[in-house]
């Protein structure tokens, strides 16, 4: 089964990767280690942070391994990426909120402020929380 990884961004960011139709997602040097283990085929959802708090798509890893940004896309923080695809992208108002699965995710289920879990650009999601976010985020995309 592929891994599953949870990316935060500000919406300016988001605004970014959509324009590029999703073909990749920007890392700061400090993240080189975990996203060492992102692989071929492994799911990436994203959580929106900057007052919008909702997960926004699911997309799919292209190529195992992180490369150097040529061209800058974001700010010069974001010196590496790793190749996607999008799987479901929801228009903005259907994302997730997370106040509305906080209590469900292992990621933050029991926990009173899970905020500085959000801080973090990239990180492993639990098979659970896989199954359940996309289970979710289906649900919301074939909502009226």
């Amino acid at each position: 089964m592929a891994q599953g990884w949870l990316i935060i961004e500000r919406f300016e960011n988001w605004k970014v990767d959509e324009a590029k139709k999703f073909a990749f997602f920007g890392l700061p040097h400090r993240n080189r280690n975990v996203a060492a283990e992102i692989a071929k085929g492994d799911l990436v959802f994203c959580y929106v942070s900057s007052g919008r708090s909702a997960f926004s798509d699911i997309r799919v890893v292209q190529e195992t391994g992180l490369k150097k940004m040529k061209i800058q896309s974001y700010d010069d923080n974001f010196a590496y990426y790793f190749s996607t695809a999008p799987v479901l992208v929801l228009p903005p108002q259907k994302w997730l909120p997370i106040k509305q699965v906080a209590s469900e995710l292992d990621l933050t289920r029991g926990r009173n402020d899970y905020r500085p879990l959000l801080q973090t650009s990239i990180r492993k999601l639990t098979s659970h929380d896989v199954d359940f976010l996309q289970s979710r985020l289906r649900s919301a995309s074939e909502s009226a």
